[in-house]
């Protein structure tokens, strides 16, 4: 799809860098990573699982809201909880998160082709 996923997110001092990556790598498992100071940072380029997890979730409906609400020309960005990330889950953040959350911003062209794939309407299946 030649799409690239950038994944932010602040690792506290109670926190381990381990299980944040694991958590990560459980919704994008091709992500390498660096860290710096206290933000880890990821990039991965396979959007497959988090589209698994989606329609095992049985969350397509919401993703496709958040994503295409987010959706600006050849960006979308959104956040996932980080806590639920760490069961293999896919939470959408809404507003302030007590341990925060993971940042994620997706590039690439025909970014709504994408979304449609990913998170098609259900309405219509």
């Amino acid at each position: 799809m030649g799409i690239t996923i950038s994944i932010y997110t602040r690792v506290y001092p109670t926190e381990s860098v381990e299980k944040i990556k694991n958590a990560i790598l459980t919704i994008f498992p091709d992500s390498q990573f660096s860290f710096s100071s206290d933000t880890l940072k990821g990039i991965s380029h396979d959007i497959s699982t988090f589209a698994k997890l989606l329609k095992e979730q049985r969350i397509r409906d919401t993703a496709r809201g958040v994503l295409l609400g987010n959706l600006r020309g050849n960006v979308v960005e959104f956040r996932i909880n980080k806590q639920v990330a760490t069961v293999g889950k896919v939470s959408f953040s809404v507003g302030n998160v007590p341990l925060g959350d993971i940042k994620v911003v997706v590039e690439g062209e025909n970014l709504a082709q994408v979304i449609d794939e990913i998170a098609p309407d259900t309405r219509q299946l």
